[in-house]
Parts: structure tokens; C-alpha cells; sequence
């Protein structure tokens, strides 16, 4: 089947990626003409795991191509699928325009029946919008064409997107039957190896994806309360999250305490989903409180610092290990580091900073600031004569696996600020670091006689 794929961005372009893997002929369009260039060379423009393989694969077996002309896309197929972004607006709106756009340019050009399908995250009711342009326009244009709009939101995760594609827990179909019947033909490689397919309306698809995305939200902010209510009654969180973890009805999953969830979903989604309930004249106080404690938890490691250095934090050097918003992607939109960052330049520090894979992405937004030093490793970031403290805003396995007595020996009376508990306390204890500050479990270090 051909399929037109509108967004090479990060769902756009693994969605078309793996499209063509199934076997399908894909056309992804982006309006940004050199990433297109760089795509149709075979260079990823995104950092996941798997995906650069894949692309190259794809492009050599003539199943996936791209172009820059959204009228080019328009003819190519029958089944058109919008991955472009929808950003939040001032108020927590999702922004549409995009997604309204192509619809648009769609009705105006197609000279065929044609299938359009939303698998940009968009709030409830964004179908039933676009079927009204779309008529709207097919009135105009006196057109006899069938145009109809379905809904396959996206559940992909950064560093495992391609995995989840493949295997997906389930695969979400919103829309009447005819409309779902190309989706279905289109997934029934998957589907054929046992994933559950699950058809509904488009609005009940379109609310799974945010009520989804709100529980996973929810589970976080819920640990993270949990997490300073431990600090506080010298209980370790670490220790809780087992024994919930045990019960089935729980289970292990996004029930890890730290410093807050970022990326480009979760926050944004959050907002959206809090913007429908005030449309709606719903109190949405729960989700008004997981946005409230993620941003609250997301200024855990200055307090610690602020805490520690007796809020004297001008001219101190400290190094943050990690800046991508969760380990294996390079995004850092709404990453916790960066409130980490700009909290601690306008106290007056110096930083030192280093992550393995998103120091590109940060220098876009913090090239500017002089008090910043970039540096090519982790080692790097700790030789310097007068570092004053050591952050953790990034678990990726590089830091998990840092030999704790070499970060002892390098951080001398420093503390270690950890935002993503990434040591055990017993370990810590016997390595001869000075103060280690963790989330939600208890202060320890030598000078600290623990």
C-alpha cells in the first residue's frame, strides 16, 4: 500500500521508517528542505536506537523515499497520515495548525477517495473538526471524492520508539469501519504475529492517547510525593518502590522517584488534557497536581545545593552529569536539567557539563552563556582544581556504572547531588564520598559519620 507520511520528525519519521519495514511504500514529507536532503542520504536526523539501520535498509529497498513537496505526497497516496508537531499554546491548547494545514491542502489537492489519519497526539475531538473543513471544503471545490478522517495515535517511547512500533502493546484504530479498513490491511503484519488490535471511535482513540500519557504522568508525580515524604521521615524510597512494585496491581513500571518527567509528550499532553476539562467545565485538581509536583520536583537539586552551601552559590563550579530529558535520546525539551541550569546561572555558578549524546541539542539553547564550560566526557567535567559539587540529572548507564571511590577521589569534601538514585547507599557508604544526596532516601557520606 502506499502511504504518504506528513512530519519527519521523531513520531513522522519512525512511523515512515518502519511503515516501509512492513512492507508498504512510504513518502515522508517535511517542509524543512535539508533535513530532507540529509534523510534521502541515509543520515538520521534524530538519535534512536535502531532507527539508522533501519532508514538505510529502507531507502536501499526502494520502499521509503522523501521529498520536500506536500503536493508530490498528495498524489503518491490514498492513505495520508499527519505526524507533524502540536506544540502547546500560551493557555495549554494544543496547537493545530499544522495538523489543520495539511487536512486542508489535502482536500484542496486529492483526486482520489483518500483516507486521512491522525496520529499526532490531538485532543479530543480534533477528527470531527477536521471531517467538518475537509466537507467544507469538498462543498467549495464541488468535489465527489471521499475523504475521511480516522485516528492511530502514537505510543512511542524515545530510545525504544522503533521497539514499540514493532511490537506494540496494542494498536489503537479510531473512525467508522470503511474508514478503519485501509489500517487495518496496513498493521495486519503485526496483528497476523499476535499484537492486539483495538477499533473504537475517533474520540474515544483520541482521549486513550491522553489518558494514557496522564497515567504514566500520574505514577511519577505520585513517587516523587511519595519521595519527599520519605526524605522526611528517614525512610528510603528505594526500599518502598520494591515492596509496591510486588503487587500485581501495581507492578514495577513508572514508579521510579526523581527529578521530574520532561520530553515532548507528558508535559505538553498534561497541559492539553487540562485545557479540555476547563473547556468542559470539569475541576481536573488531579491533573493540576501532577503538573504541580513535576515542577516542584524538578527544583529538588537546587534546594540540595541551595541547602548545602548555605544558598552561598556565586562563583562555585559545578558539574552536571546528563542534560537529554531520560537516557537513550538526545531531546532535552522540558528536560529537568535545564531548570537545573537556569536556576544555578542566575545564582552566580559555573558549570561544566557533558552528555553523551545531547550536547548538540543543549548548545542550541545555551551556546550563548559564558559561565558554561562544554566538555567531551564525564572525566572531563571533574578536573578542575575548585569543583564544588557533582549533579546527576541524566541516568544513562556511562554514569550508573562511574567507579564510585574514582568520583570520591575526584570530588575530595564535595557533594554528590544524585537526581536519579543511580548508586545504592551501601555502596556509597564504603566509597568514601563526602555527602551523596539521593532522592527520597537518606542523607549519607563520611562526613556524615553514617
Amino acid at each position: 500500500m502506499n502511504i504518504s507520511v506528513y512530519g519527519a520528525g521523531y513520531v513522522g519519521l519512525v512511523s515512515g521508517v518502519c511503515f516501509a519495514h512492513l512492507g508498504h511504500n512510504v513518502l515522508c514529507v517535511d517542509i524543512d528542505e535539508q533535513k530532507i536532503s540529509r534523510l534521502k542520504q541515509g543520515n538520521c536526523t534524530i538519535f534512536e536506537n535502531q532507527l539508522p539501520e533501519l532508514l538505510k535498509q529502507q531507502l536501499e529497498s526502494g520502499r521509503l523515499s522523501f521529498s520536500s513537496d506536500t503536493s508530490k505526497a498528495i498524489e503518491y497516496a490514498q492513505v495520508h497520515i499527519i505526524a507533524t508537531g502540536t506544540p502547546s499554546l500560551p493557555s495549554g491548547e494544543a496547537d493545530l495548525s499544522q495538523v489543520l494545514g495539511i487536512a486542508e491542502q489535502i482536500s484542496l489537492e486529492t483526486q482520489k477517495d483518500t483516507l486521512i489519519v491522525t496520529k499526532s497526539t490531538v485532543p479530543v475531538g480534533t477528527g470531527d473538526k477536521l471531517s467538518m473543513v475537509i466537507a467544507d471544503i469538498q462543498r467549495k471545490r464541488n468535489s465527489h471524492f471521499q475523504i475521511q478522517v480516522a485516528s492511530n495515535p502514537e505510543f512511542l517511547r524515545e530510545g525504544r520508539a522503533v521497539s514499540d512500533f514493532l511490537n506494540p502493546d496494542r494498536i489503537i484504530l479510531g473512525g467508522d469501519k470503511q474508514a478503519l479498513e485501509p489500517l487495518e490491511a496496513i498493521y495486519k503484519p503485526l496483528v497476523s504475529k499476535g499484537v492486539s488490535l483495538v477499533c473504537m471511535s475517533r474520540k474515544s482513540a483520541e482521549l486513550t492517547k491522553y489518558s494514557a500519557n496522564a497515567m504514566l504522568a500520574c505514577k511519577i508525580s505520585f513517587m516523587n510525593q511519595i519521595s519527599l515524604i520519605a526524605e522526611e521521615v528517614g525512610a528510603d524510597i528505594e526500599d518502598v518502590r520494591q515492596g509496591m512494585s510486588l503487587d500485581h496491581r501495581i507492578g514495577p513500571h513508572f514508579i521510579q522517584a526523581g527529578i521530574g518527567y520532561g520530553g515532548s509528550c507528558f508535559p505538553k499532553d498534561i497541559r492539553a488534557l487540562k485545557h479540555t476539562a476547563f473547556q468542559k467545565g470539569i475541576n481536573a485538581s488531579l491533573l493540576d497536581s501532577i503538573d504541580a509536583i513535576n515542577n516542584l520536583q524538578k527544583n529538588w537539586v537546587f534546594n540540595k545545593l541551595a541547602h548545602h552551601f548555605n544558598h552561598d552559590l556565586k562563583d562555585r563550579t559545578i558539574a552536571i552529569w546528563g542534560l537529554s530529558f531520560k537516557p537513550g535520546t538526545d531531546d532535552i525539551r522540558e528536560a529537568s536539567s535545564l531548570v537545573i541550569i537556569h536556576a544555578l546561572l542566575k545564582a552566580g555558578v559555573k558549570l561544566r557539563l557533558y552528555d553523551p549524546v545531547a550536547m548538540t541539542q543543549a548548545k542550541k539553547i545555551l551556546l550563548k552563556e559564558d559561565a558554561i564550560t562544554w566538555c567531551s566526557s564525564a572525566e572531563e567535567t571533574l578536573q578542575t582544581s575548585n569543583l564544588a559539587a557533582l549533579v546527576i540529572a541524566t541516568e544513562w548507564d556511562e554514569f550508573k556504572s562511574y567507579p564510585l571511590q574514582n568520583l570520591a577521589q575526584a570530588l575530595k569534601q564535595s557533594p554528590l547531588i544524585d537526581g536519579r538514585n543511580c548508586f545504592s547507599l551501601s555502596k556509597v557508604m564504603q566509597s568514601g564520598i563526602a555527602y551523596y544526596y539521593s532522592v527520597g532516601r537518606p542523607m549519607v557520606g563520611i562526613e556524615l559519620n553514617v
